[in-house]
């Protein structure tokens, strides 16, 4: 009984960390326009904060091949 709730407990803890909905987003570049083009094009969800545009964190990559 004592090592299955040690188990679980772990087993609980470990995948807290895993969480795929929290949303992190990264500074990208000065906003402009063909930044903003090449974003939409390649379906990247993005913002606009102070004159900055800021991306998802897991879509640095695709970020990366599109639009640099």
């Amino acid at each position: 009984m004592k090592r299955l709730l040690v188990t679980g407990f772990v087993s609980l803890t470990l995948l807290s960390g895993c969480n795929p909905s929290a949303t992190y987003y990264i500074d990208w570049s000065d906003t402009s326009e063909d930044q903003i083009q090449r974003m939409d094009e390649a379906n990247i969800k993005y913002d606009i904060r102070d004159g900055q545009i800021w991306i998802r964190e897991r879509d640095l990559d695709k970020a990366a091949a599109c639009c640099s």
